[in-house]
């Protein structure tokens, strides 16, 4: 089985560096049908990756809380804290009151569109910070040990 996933890795990298290069190849200066053609399968592409790579951390989480059931504690914790934080960001993202300029269509984008781009840069600036305190908290436990 690990062989099978090694060499289905290096076959999926194989196809997104290709499916780049023909992306960078085919956009010149002036758009084409062609350059829509590469720019769209490449979006699409990435959209399966993320969506297989979603679907293979959730059945990875599963088997591994089927095969050690004392792991559903931390499971559920951390399902908690996702869910509060992702609640957090949006509250706090309501309550501002921003106004994104929309320069294509002369005005400015909705107010459901810019809190919810506002509650993904909270998350994204929280999840930073919690990679940060994890890789220096990970750090100085194993200079200490």
């Amino acid at each position: 089985m690990e062989k099978f996933l090694k060499y289905s890795l290096v076959a999926l990298m194989a196809v997104s560096i290709g499916m780049v290069v023909w992306a960078v190849a085919t956009t010149p200066d002036n758009p084409t049908v062609e350059t829509a053609t590469a720019v769209g399968a490449n979006l699409y592409w990435g959209y399966g990756l993320f969506a297989a790579a979603i679907v293979a951390a959730v059945l990875g989480a599963c088997r591994d809380l089927l095969v050690k059931p004392e792991g559903i504690k931390g499971a559920i914790f951390s399902l908690v804290a996702i869910v509060a934080i992702v609640v957090i960001a949006y509250v706090v993202a309501n309550g501002h009151d921003y106004q994104i300029v929309d320069l294509q269509n002369q005005g400015y984008f909705e107010r459901g569109d810019t809190v919810i781009t506002d509650a993904c840069i909270l998350v994204f600036y929280v999840a930073m910070a919690g990679a940060i305190v994890a890789a220096i908290y990970s750090a100085v436990s194993d200079a200490l040990k």
